[in-house]
């Protein structure tokens, strides 16, 4: 999905950048000195606000937020069920392989192994989730910044552009050369500002919203495996904290997997045991459809 969105991002400002070449007049458009202005003044007023270290990271946030390894919330639901099922029958926790490596899934296991109350899961849980907001925030505040700074920038390229065409009212080549740059500047600033940094800031604030619904799913796992609650219960719970309605999932599909996935020696009474759950599992839905 989203290698899908930087490729329509691609194609749309392949496009717009066609319609400079289609004015007959392209070579106007480009200006180092013009874009030397707006990057560097850009960059140089986002670094004495932030500092070289938040720059890196914002970048790095935004990088992330178009990474394709975040887990998916059917993936992290599925494995939270199945992880909650099998604690409840064998009091043993513990992640399949296939599981994705999600650092907040693994901390709450092993919050859950270490004898951690409800309460205290969830406290850590809020403080960590506060502190990735706030982390996030400053990250998408920088972007916006940029945002700021770049049209300004462009304006202030369009002042020297200006400035050079009065100095060089006698000499038709100095009026030439500082034209380009009075007119394209502002366009670099506004094109940077609205095609770049602000799609950017947008980008890691939805990113943020997607972590923070994984982390509630993880967190309403946690609590459900303290509190053994019922299989089709911890579904419904965690169905109803999922943000995508493609995200939920099939309880009595997830039994019969885990009942597949388990090892086939085993004691008559463990096999008596699991297709019971299964027969009163099938028996609930059953009731509720009615």
């Amino acid at each position: 999905m989203k290698s899908r969105t930087l490729i329509a991002a691609a194609i749309c400002f392949i496009g717009f950048s066609c319609v400079f070449f289609f004015s007959g007049q392209a070579s106007i458009y480009f200006n180092a000195t013009a874009m030397l202005v707006v990057v560097f003044g850009t960059l140089g007023s986002v670094v004495l606000g932030s500092g070289p270290e938040g720059v890196r990271q914002a970048w790095r946030s935004a990088g992330a937020a178009y990474s394709e390894k975040n887990i998916s919330e059917q993936i992290l639901v599925k494995e939270l069920l199945r992880t909650a099922h099998v604690y409840k029958r064998t009091g043993r926790i513990n992640l399949s392989e296939e599981t994705p490596h999600y650092p907040p899934l693994i901390h709450g296991v092993e919050m859950i192994e270490d004898g951690y109350t409800e309460m205290e899961i969830r406290e850590i849980f809020q403080a960590e989730a506060k502190a990735f907001v706030q982390h996030r925030e400053e990250m998408e505040r920088i972007f916006r910044n940029m945002a700021t700074y770049a049209p300004s920038f462009g304006v202030a390229g369009s002042v020297i552009g200006l400035v050079g065409m009065l100095v060089g009212l006698g000499d038709t080549s100095l009026i030439l050369r500082s034209i380009p740059v009075t007119l394209v500047s502002t366009l670099y600033g506004i094109v940077l500002a609205n095609f770049l940094f602000l799609p950017l800031a947008e980008k890691i604030r939805e990113s943020t919203r997607g972590e923070l619904a994984l982390r509630r799913l993880v967190l309403g796992g946690m609590v459900g495996m303290i509190r053994s609650t019922d299989f089709l219960k911890l579904q419904t719970m965690l169905n109803a904290i999922t943000t995508k309605r493609e995200a939920q999932v099939d309880g009595l599909q997830i039994l019969r997997e885990i009942k597949a996935g388990l090892p086939h020696k085993r004691s008559k009474a463990n096999s008596a045991a699991t297709h019971l759950d299964l027969a009163n599992a099938i028996k609930r839905t059953c009731r509720v459809e009615r």
